[in-house]
Order: structure tokens, then sequence, then C-alpha cells
């Protein structure tokens, strides 16, 4: 978690916010506030707007969720009533008083045709849209409130979390439910589907992830403690990724076979977490708490490592070709011999690249530096840290070790690189003892690649330093 990563800035209301809830298609988010508020604001990196403000109900609105189209937006409340939204005008399309016996706690869009609603008192109903909104079926399988619930559209089963312990599972077309589990012996406040279909997860009271596997709903096949508080929402990233948010106040990125805390997605200061939520575009995280505030959290980096890895699977032949005109060009040079030892990834003995002179001119080049500009700048949320990378030719491989080494001079004679291009070392002064032990993330492919191309112009033309802008080294070849 980067607390100074560029994202859309915080929503801050009066009242504390309930629910909150991202447009399918569209850069909208929902808000409930516990006076019976809705809000709807546009957000983006250079600012939000708000696109209406409205009072649907008179008590606390609970839940709300947006259609499939993005063009409505459902509402339930304390009120016991639910409604839909127009997102556009904000004019209200459908209201239904009196909806359940209890205060309404959680209202699901399911498709086209059908939503569910689930109150304090552990009812579900399933509405028929096209039938003037009455309910097409009710059901009455738990003794405490409906936590949380989600819809496997495969199977077209609704799964429902409650506080009494047990999950509910219903086949949204036939009136009777599918199956109730074993109870838990902890009350049960978040579920989600993970792994194809395969397992589902469920967040308890007392921090443990329990895991269902599908089909067998009696009773957990596995648990994954972890959490120090309740797991009170689930917000599923990949099949095997979600983010849990807690009563503690922190997002957790949680991994499944194998189980593992793999970090922190936000922190809303010890305060409780009450929903978690991700965005159509699966770049941002939105979460609310008791803070009043609905915070974004950037995500997107998990999403977008799996693009640059096809990506950088593409260029594997490109990189081949650099490391043979590498070493055309050293040979023609007199700089190696012609037939080294390499390997596919480069030279096996880095010595070779540290010579950047004629060996028989007695000139040195080894102490220029090729600057490798990668940074991302932060709009008005810069931290005034200097996160460009930069390439040295002689300088010690990055080490697999948590700490960075110190390094003498002398021991640049037995230094190997596994690719004979360098490698990527801090920018920081070797006197910064908090720098030295900084972590160095493992360079990418698409780094390496530019770093040998880098290395390459150089190889080509020592004199340079730095080729003008646009200008491609291979003019030189």
């Amino acid at each position: 978690m980067d607390d100074n990563a560029e994202r859309p800035k915080s929503l801050k209301f009066k009242e504390p916010v309930i629910d909150v809830a991202f447009s399918p298609t569209s850069d909208l988010v929902a808000s409930s506030l516990i006076t019976g508020h809705v809000f709807i604001h546009q957000y983006s990196l250079t600012g939000n707007t708000r696109q209406h403000r409205l009072k649907p109900h008179r008590k606390s609105c609970r839940s709300l969720c947006f259609a499939g189209d993005g063009l409505s937006l459902y509402t339930a409340s304390k009120d016991k009533s639910w409604q839909s939204l127009d997102i556009t005008t904000g004019a209200e399309l459908t209201r239904v008083e009196e909806a359940h016996d209890k205060a309404i706690n959680i209202v699901k869009y399911i498709n086209e045709q059908i939503i569910a609603t689930g109150d304090e008192s552990g009812g579900l109903k399933l509405w028929d849209i096209r039938q003037n909104n009455k309910p097409a079926f009710t059901f009455k399988e738990h003794v405490d409130y409906i936590s949380d619930m989600v819809f496997n559209p495969d199977k077209r089963h609704l799964l429902a979390t409650s506080g009494d312990g047990c999950m509910s599972i219903y086949d949204v077309r036939k009136s009777k439910p599918f199956h109730v589990s074993e109870n838990q012996d902890d009350e049960l406040l978040s579920v989600a589907i993970m792994r194809g279909g395969k397992k589902v997860i469920v967040g308890e009271t007392d921090g443990v992830l329990g895991i269902f596997t599908y089909g067998q709903f009696d009773d957990v096949t596995d648990r994954f403690p972890g959490h120090p508080q309740s797991i009170d929402s689930i917000c599923k990233l990949t099949e095997d990724l979600c983010v849990t948010g807690s009563s503690d106040g922190l997002l957790r990125i949680v991994q499944l076979f194998p189980h593992k805390l793999v970090g922190v997605a936000g922190d809303h200061k010890s305060l409780p977490v009450e929903k978690v939520v991700l965005s159509y575009d699966q770049q941002w995280l939105a979460s609310c708490s008791h803070d009043h505030t609905v915070h974004f959290w950037d995500i997107g980096y998990i999403f977008n490592d799996g693009a640059s890895d096809e990506d950088e699977d593409a260029d594997v032949n490109g990189d081949e070709k650099l490391d043979a005109q590498a070493m055309a060009i050293q040979v023609s040079k007199g700089i190696v011999d012609d037939e080294p030892e390499i390997d596919i990834d480069g030279l096996s003995d880095g010595s070779e690249l540290r010579v950047r002179g004629d060996p028989e001119s007695g000139v040195d080049s080894s102490d220029d530096e090729v600057d490798i500009v990668d940074s991302d700048s932060d709009s008005g949320e810069s931290d005034g840290s200097d996160n460009g990378d930069k390439l040295t030719k002689h300088i010690d491989p990055v080490s697999t070790n948590a700490e960075e080494e110190p390094t003498d001079a002398n021991d640049n004679e037995d230094a190997s690189d596994s690719d004979g291009w360098g490698s990527w070392g801090d920018s920081d002064d070797e006197g910064n003892d908090t720098a030295a032990k900084r972590r160095k993330p493992k360079p990418t492919k698409a780094e390496k690649l530019k770093a040998k191309r880098a290395a390459l112009a150089e190889l080509v033309n020592p004199d340079k330093k730095k080729r003008a802008s646009g200008a491609s080294f291979f003019a030189d070849l």
C-alpha cells in the first residue's frame, strides 16, 4: 500500500457511510448514509463531481447496488422499503413500501428480471421486476439478520449468509431452498465465490475465513485464520485473490490455495470497514468506514502485471536479437573473443561488459552511467522522492536477499552478472542506511530489455551518454 499513490480524492460526508457501490459500466460511485441520503459521484484523478444528492428513504439507507446495465440504482432501507432510481435524472423509477416485516439489511441485483432483498430477522425475498415488483418467492430459513448475498449465474444459485451462523443456497427459479448449511458456531458476515465456482468463502466474526467446497454445503472443508477481528466484507479480485475488510480498519489482500496474507491494500486507521468494492475497470477499490469517508485505493497493479507478462513474452525474440547484436558489436571491437561462454539471457561472465573503452587505447569508460527514466508523477500528492532507476555499467548484480549488502570496489573483478547488461541499483547515496536496506524490486523482462537497449546504444557509440530524443540506436548498426 502506497499512501502517496495517485488516486481519486476521498469523498467526505457529514454523517456515517453505510454502503458504497461502483457502477458496472462507468466512472460512477454511489454512497448511502445513515440519514437515508444517497449520493452519486463521478470520480477521476483530476477531481470528483457530484451528480446527485437524493433522500429516497426516511430512515438509514443500509444497502445499494447498480443494475447490470448501470442505468438504474437499487436502494434498501431500515424503513422496510426498497426502490430503484434513474442514474441520469435521479428520478424514482420504482418504490415498494413495507416490502418486509422488518428493516431491510441488503438488496442484491440478480439479473434484468430479479432482485433479492434480505431483512434483519432472516427473511429473504426474490422480486420479479416484470410483475409490478411483487415478490416471486419468500424464504424464512434463518433466525437472524441476512448479512450478505452473492449470485452464481452459472448455477443460477443465490447464496446468503446470516448472523445465525448458517449459509443458505437458493435456486432463483424454485420456491424452495436448495440447501442450508450446518451452523458454523459463529456469525457469518460476508461471502464470495472463488476458484472458478469451486469454492465459497465466508467471513466470520472471529476473523476466520471459512471455505466451502461448492456442492458440499453441509460444513466447511477448510478454514483460514489470520485476521485479528471480524471479516465484515469480502471483495473478489481474481479466482485466487480477494480483499477483506476487517473491523480493525485494514483492507487485506488474501491468497487462497495456498492460503496466505499477501499485503495491505488500504487502512482506515483502526475504524471498522463496512464495505469494500472493485471498480468496473479493475483499477480502484472503494471502501467505507465509520470515519464518514469513502476512500479509493489503487489495485490496478494486480491486474496489470498479468497483461505486462504477456507483452514481455511477446518480446522474447527481440530480447535474443539484442543479445546477438551486442555480441557482434563486442567481437567487432575486439572487446571479447569470438566464442565466449554465454547463456540465453546474455553473458555468463559480466566482466566483458564492464570494459567499455578500447582495450588498446587504455581508455576505460566504465564510470559512465546510463540514466533510465522510469518514474511516475503523482498529481498533487508527490512525496518528493526520485523513483527513477539508474543503470551503471560497473554495478554489482541485484541481490536476492532482503537487504542490500555493502559492496567493495575490489569485488568488482569477481562480480558476475546473470545477463551481462548490468543491474538495477538504488539512486540514493551509499551513506544512506535506510536506502541501503530498502528492498529492491526484481527487474521485469521489459525493464531488462530497456536496459539492454541502452547498454547496446553505448556499445555502438561510447562517446555519447544520451541519445537525442526519438532517435533509434539501430541507425548506427
